[in-house]
């Protein structure tokens, strides 16, 4: 027994100087301390008192002479940022506020308040934030012995690392930190070339990501260690940061009233290296947040300091900030139509006008940014940006011509996704409507130049059906401008009498005023602001009181109750008795008042709602259950209100999407909510019910949320696990719309388990058998699996048959009739063919050229995890719109486009080769019957040969006995058999590119 008792640690306990050896508050001597304080005379005396745990009263008054006052006669700061003052600062993080910290961070009076305003001040500099850094860096990264290893410790240190990290909060939190540094820098520190390296150093604590990445491994590290849920730091969350560094920038720009060139430059490099921390839209929006939001004041200072920037930079500012009014004002899904509209368009107009009457180089930007990035963004803002630069008819017309030249162009037709091609012909339209009305001479010769004729042209001889169809509009409309009634162009097509004919038509027409600045106040479109760092943490301190059933609000009620015995009580013999119910497992506690009363009720989905629907109630009582889901789903703090909320979304929104239109008018920020969701309490299930609740979204407004969906996995701040459960539903939601919910719905654990599921008694318990068993497939995985299976399988019993000798020796079995009917699939009907192009095929694969054009190989949407997953939903999508939709050339010539575009990549990732063989397999399955075969060849004859001669060195590469070495190579022989069966049939077709290809 004496053995096993080994001493852990041996340490001597601090006695706090004010308290006696027994342990009892006896009241300090504050004017000894106080004149023992102010006698001091060197920053090296400072250092030793903070080295001999002082009081807090001593800590007060060493701090107050530390920074400059109390007795202070040789000028030392401990913000100048000298070696000294490091020393000083690190004795305060390391050796002082370990003991301090916890008693003064929430203090109840007022003298408490004043030293930890003192703590926080003279921690507010560069040497403060790299000492908390230091030492949160040196806890994160202790290593404990394995005899060490204990709760004690473990607590311990996450507790540490809790204070460290409050600390930091408390320094950063105010929105005038960069001023307050960057002013202190320029009383302080007299010497230029000193100066410049201290606020680099800062820049690049703050904007270059050291704070946010310690921040985030402590918060991950005391959020494992916790006992109990806890709000994580909005110093780990990389949105909330740059907001923060936004806010304290603008805060920068109000203060600077006078133009310096220092302060400018200074400005500069904190925005320049916050633009890389990942969250540009964030850190735009909070720092011309005046502008923004429509003062008309902060335009001359907001732009003034631009013009400090880097010209790439001002690019990427200038591209987010009109993202970012988008979102704010100008969003065609909001709802927002007719005069209200114009005024924000107006708005926006006049704040784009503001910035770029003046500077050519912001007005090139917006010129490129038509042809570019803003092809894909919201009509509205385009109307915007044109309308800004119709001021200068130079401008327009250059505008006009680059619009001309990409629309003509014949790589572009060809390759450019469709998406693409139509913002295009949208701005082009545009434009040309206010050239008219500016210089009709110049739209006259226009029309008459061979840049324009080559364009039509090449137009209308485009393989693509709707690439002509946008030359006919284009062709159409200037000629209604520009010719005589007699003589106008007619192409006779029902295309251009139909709706989305006469609004392209309609473009020319269209004609912005630039209103004012201030339309723009009191007009945003968003409701859910990024709250603010010092609210959170405000929010968090406080303690919210328990609910008592709104008895406050609610006055009580007594009721009378009387007891009436029936003589015909004991008379009714033959009535059965029932034993009384067994008690509530909620009252078994023997406390009660720990007892939760106030439990959340289902919501309405989880019964049936056909009283509901039969019943002459109130649209109002029913509105109300959308909402109430709503609340459940960001109500993350009750656990069973939100658990239940979760549980019930995915039939709620299914039984309430076709009855009134509450579904419909919360639609946005259902599916907001659901896709930012995270497990925070870590039910079971969780995953497949919040997949559930956004395939029912998509389900019930599929061209709407289909471009929603494929709009967010872009441009959304969303984490990969997210991204990839965006991609899942665009999937099987397209599957469902296909009519092959059923056979998904096991996947998403929608139904029973399978019935050749295996007996629970040959299982393990569901702990052990997570642990044990084998990792399952994410359902989108294993739905194309399972498609791969079905291709393949008819082509190996095919070639297997063949090698068992000639068909005209074999013996055929005839079937009944019976027998073959039963065998024969029903057709279902397929609602996702007359959306799968506008709504989930196109605005994916558009999307995706645009952002790989803009970010290149650092987008993290090439990485393993998601383009595969993105490869296969596109398949998928496909395969379920299946070969009778009639834009199946065009979605067959977009598909092949992206597969070519991958081919490099593939080679380095077996799981990325995996999936873009099946992506090929799954485009020759769809265009499998003669005459699609025919129009492949004639009109992606290169294309198929191109990757028909890399399926076959995939044979030469690949090597392995390994299983996805073998599952590589089955689709590449599959691809070669299928695209072989393609060449035999139409031979003569593909003479012409056989002949060209080397």
């Amino acid at each position: 027994m004496g053995e096993s008792l080994v001493p852990v640690r041996t340490t001597t306990a601090r006695l706090n100087p004010d308290q006696d050896d027994h342990g009892h508050i006896v009241e300090a001597n504050y004017e000894s301390c106080v004149s023992f304080i102010e006698d001091i005379s060197s920053p090296a005396q400072a250092l030793d008192i903070l080295k001999s745990s002082p009081s807090q009263e001593a800590l007060s008054n060493v701090l107050r002479w530390l920074q400059g006052s109390k007795g202070n006669r040789d000028g030392f700061n401990i913000n100048s940022q000298t070696p000294q003052a490091a020393k000083i600062i690190y004795a305060l993080v390391n050796d002082v506020l370990p003991d301090h910290w916890s008693s003064i961070r929430n203090g109840a009076n007022r003298r408490v308040r004043k030293t930890r305003d003192l703590v926080i001040f003279s921690l507010s500099n560069v040497a403060g934030i790299s000492a908390v850094i230091t030492r949160m860096r040196s806890l994160i990264g202790q290593k404990d012995n394995k005899e060490e290893q204990n709760q004690v410790r473990l607590a311990g240190r996450a507790r540490l690392l809790e204070e460290a990290l409050s600390i930091l909060e408390s320094i950063l939190v105010p929105d005038n930190f960069v001023w307050s540094s960057w002013s202190r820098l320029t009383a302080l520190v007299p010497t230029t070339t000193h100066r410049a390296l201290i606020w680099k150093e800062l820049v690049a604590l703050l904007a270059g990501g050291r704070v946010l990445s310690v921040a985030s491994e402590a918060d991950d590290a005391v959020t494992k260690e916790a006992s109990t849920t806890r709000e994580r730091s909005w110093l780990s969350d990389g949105s909330k940061y740059s907001f923060w560094i936004g806010r304290n920038l603008d805060h920068f720009l109000s203060k600077s009233k006078a133009r310096n060139v220092d302060t400018e430059k200074a400005w500069a490099q904190m925005l320049e290296r916050a633009l890389t921390i990942g969250h540009v839209d964030q850190v735009v929006e909070a720092t011309y947040g005046r502008l923004v939001h429509g003062d008309s004041q902060s335009v001359t200072t907001d732009h003034g300091f631009t013009l400090v920037l880097k010209s790439s930079t001002r690019r990427v500012v200038l591209y987010s900030l009109l993202r970012v009014l988008t979102q704010i004002y100008l969003c065609t899904r909001s709802g927002v139509r007719g005069e209200e509209a114009n005024v924000r368009i107006g708005g926006v107009a006049a704040l784009l006008h503001e910035l770029i009457r003046s500077d050519d180089d912001l007005a090139n930007i917006v010129r490129e940014w038509l042809s570019s990035d803003g092809v894909l963004q919201d009509i509205q803002i385009r109307r915007a940006v044109i309308a800004s630069l119709a001021g200068d008819i130079e401008n327009l017309k250059t505008a006009l011509s680059d619009s001309l030249s990409a629309f003509g162009d014949k790589i572009h037709i060809k390759h450019t996704p469709i998406l693409h091609q139509e913002g295009i012909t949208e701005n082009l339209l545009l434009l040309a409507g206010y050239v008219q009305r500016k210089d009709p001479q110049y739209l006259a010769q226009v029309s008459q130049s061979s840049l324009y004729l080559n364009a039509i042209s090449n137009r209308i001889a485009a393989s693509s059906p709707r690439a002509s169809v946008l030359g006919m509009y284009v062709g159409t409309a200037v000629s209604q401008l520009v010719d005589p009634v007699d003589k106008r162009l007619n192409f006779g097509l029902e295309e251009l009498e139909t709706a989305e004919g006469r609004r392209y038509l309609g473009l020319t027409k269209v004609q912005d005023r630039v209103g004012s600045v201030e339309d723009l106040k009191s007009r945003t479109i968003t409701t859910g602001a990024t709250k603010m760092p010092a609210q959170q943490i405000s929010a968090a301190r406080q303690v919210k009181p328990l609910s008592s059933d709104n008895q406050a609000t609610k006055g009580s009620k007594i009721v009378s109750i009387e007891e009436i015995e029936s003589e015909s009580e004991f008379e009714d013999g033959d009535l059965p008795t029932y034993a009384k119910p067994d008690s509530d497992a909620s009252d078994s506690d023997e406390d009660p008042t720990v007892i939760n009363r106030d439990k959340p009720t289902a919501p309405v989905s989880a019964f049936d709602l056909t009283p509901l629907l039969t019943s002459n109630v109130h649209t109002d009582r029913a509105t109300r259950y959308v909402s109430d889901l709503i609340s459940g789903l960001r109500d993350t703090e009750n656990y069973d209100r939100h658990t239940l909320a979760v549980t019930h979304a995915s039939s709620l929104i299914r039984r309430k999407a076709f009855f009134g239109t509450e579904v419909t008018d919360n639609i946005q920020e259902l599916a907001s909510i659901l896709t930012g969701l995270s497990d925070k309490w870590n039910f079971e299930n969780f995953q497949e019910l919040r997949l559930q609740a956004m395939i029912a979204v998509l389900v019930a407004q599929p061209l709407e949320m289909g471009q929603w969906f494929s709009r967010t996995y872009f441009n959304g701040d969303y984490s990969i696990s997210q991204r990839a459960a965006v991609l899942t539903a665009l999937g099987l939601g397209a599957r469902e719309l296909a009519g092959y919910g059923n056979e998904d719905a096991a996947l998403t654990k929608s139904n029973q388990a399978p019935k050749d599921a295996a007996f629970p008694s040959k299982q393990l318990p569901p702990k052990l058998h997570a642990l044990y068993a084998s990792k399952a497939m994410a359902p989108l995985t294993a739905a194309s699996q399972r498609l791969e299976q079905s291709i393949i399988r008819p082509m190996a019993l095919d070639a297997a048959d063949a090698l068992t000798g000639p068909k005209a020796l074999k013996i055929r079995t005839f079937s009944s009739r019976m027998e073959v009917e039963k065998k024969r699939t029903k057709p279902i009907p397929n609602a996702l063919a007359k959306v799968v192009a506008d709504g989930f095929f196109l605005p994916l694969t558009g999307r995706w050229s645009m952002h790989v054009q803009g970010f290149g190989t650092s987008t993290p949407l090439l990485l393993p995890p998601l383009l595969p997953l993105f490869l296969r939903t596109l398949s998928l999508i496909l395969h379920a719109s299946g070969p009778s939709t009639l834009p199946l050339s065009l979605l067959t010539s977009e598909f092949l486009s992206l597969i070519l575009s991958l081919r490099t990549r593939a080679t380095h990732d077996l799981l990325t080769l995996e999936a873009l063989l099946f992506a090929f397999l799954t485009v020759l399955e769809v265009n499998g019957d003669r005459e699609s075969q025919r129009r492949l060849a004639r009109e992606n004859g290169r294309e198929m040969l191109e990757m028909n001669a890399f399926v076959e060195g995939v044979f030469e590469r690949v090597r392995g006995d390994g299983e996805e070495e073998g599952k590589v190579r089955m689709l590449a022989a599959g691809c070669v058999g299928r695209v072989r069966e393609c060449v035999e049939r139409e031979e003569r077709v593909l003479m012409g590119e056989l002949a060209g290809f080397t």
